[in-house]
């Protein structure tokens, strides 16, 4: 890229470092080798479960490591579309589908990912997610970030603040101000002129301008996939699921990169199919299985180890609280007809308000959101990962432990 582009933007060169054109033909080829590897196995995994109701096969193709979707995505890019990447699910997607670009989440669960990363931070101790997204991008392995023309990094926690920064040798980033206080009188004004730069940056970079009827469109084609993934997690309340947790994760988590209104329509259509099959008493497990509630730091494709590990070990996740997972679209937004500013406003109070990500203090109504999912949903039993280095997440696993406890649940922290 060039001053030519859209936004004005040059690589700043802080941390880029020159290597020969031999070790990065070679880290790149490794890596693009241990990422299909490393899709394929989980997937070959997830595909082997004894019956594994028909419809998560589309799924499955999108989450390969080639899979169709990046193949879409370059196909929209030749013919002059644009694709924003996100570091958060702070990142409102209705806005970038409004200025109509292409969204996809860049957060990387790729092992192999790490290392490139590490020998570049020096830090092991830094988030395994923050390095194996950065790694993705030094080993130009990442089929997703190869795509982006920008990328939208809300500042949820000091390890995406320098993933942004540093990210920002390769193409431009637009960094989101994402207050940590809900409480005062300036809170929500600033998100809300964050939410609204952003805005005027994207319809800047895409020269389509963000109206009314575009983003009441896209607010509409977000909540009808809000709908979708809602019905999918009724379906696991009862005594009864049609669908194991490991697979309602994925179903989830592909809204972050999949066209939101085939996914939405691909989810309902799953839905129709795990009602058929309760109907006729086709459920997953025996019945005996714990119920458990996955929460904690982000689980990422294809690192679907502890998920795997829970299902195969006698438990049956009913619900998680994963900010990539039944997270991933959040409340609907409710937005009345009125200025686009208002209409925004509407958008980023959806995005600020209801969520409970450990980056908030106070955060009480994770705790109260958390004893509700866990009676409404009968959970024996909770399993929180937490990343290392995730220094948020682990300092509020703490007093989740208690309110658990004071409730009579059982939590393991991992």
């Amino acid at each position: 890229m060039t001053d030519e582009h859209p936004l004005g933007w040059k690589s700043p060169g802080r941390y880029v470092r020159e290597t020969d054109d031999v070790d990065e033909r070679e880290l790149h080829e490794r890596a693009v080798e241990e990422y299909g590897r490393q899709a394929t196995e989980q997937r070959d995994k997830l595909r082997a479960i004894e019956g594994r109701a028909d419809g998560m096969r589309y799924f499955d193709d999108v989450a390969r490591y080639d899979g169709p979707r990046v193949k879409e995505l370059q196909r929209a890019k030749s013919e002059g579309g644009h694709v924003v990447g996100t570091l958060c699910v702070f990142a409102p997607a209705e806005v970038i589908r409004a200025a109509g670009a292409e969204v996809v989440r860049l957060c990387s669960g790729q092992h192999h990912g790490v290392h490139p990363a590490n020998e570049l931070l020096g830090d092991a101790g830094l988030c395994p997610c923050v390095k194996s997204t950065l790694g993705g991008r030094l080993a130009d392995a990442d089929l997703y970030m190869a795509q982006a023309d920008i990328i939208i990094a809300p500042a949820s926690c000091d390890g995406k603040v320098k993933l942004g920064e540093i990210l920002e040798d390769y193409l431009p980033v637009i960094m989101m101000n994402l207050p940590r206080v809900k409480t005062g009188d300036t809170t929500a004004k600033l998100w809300i002129e964050e939410v609204l730069y952003m805005t005027r940056e994207l319809s800047r970079l895409t020269g389509t301008e963000v109206t009314t009827a575009r983003l009441k469109e896209a607010i509409e084609t977000y909540n009808k996939a809000h709908h979708a993934l809602s019905r999918l997690d009724r379906m696991r309340r009862g005594d009864r699921s049609p669908i194991w947790g490991r697979d309602a994760l994925l179903v989830a988590q592909m809204a972050l990169v999949d066209d939101i209104e085939r996914w939405t329509d691909k989810t309902e259509g799953l839905c129709d199919e795990l009602e058929r099959k309760a109907a006729a008493g086709k459920f997953v497990g025996t019945g005996d299985e714990a119920r458990v509630l996955l929460g904690g730091s982000p689980i990422l494709w294809p690192n679907w180890k502890v998920p795997n590990i829970i299902e195969e070990s006698g438990g049956l996740i009913v619900l998680d609280e994963l900010c990539t997972g039944d997270r991933v679209l959040g409340d609907p937004v409710v937005a009345d007809e009125g200025t686009l500013r208002d209409m925004v406003r509407a958008v980023a109070e959806r995005y600020f308000f209801p969520c409970t990500c450990p980056c908030f203090s106070p955060n009480d109504e994770r705790e109260s959101r958390l004893l509700n999912l866990v009676e409404e949903h009968r959970v024996e039993g909770v399993i929180y990962h937490a990343l290392r280095g995730c220094h948020l997440g682990l300092l509020e696993s703490t007093r989740l432990e208690l309110a658990l406890r004071r409730a009579g649940i059982p939590m393991l922290k991992i």
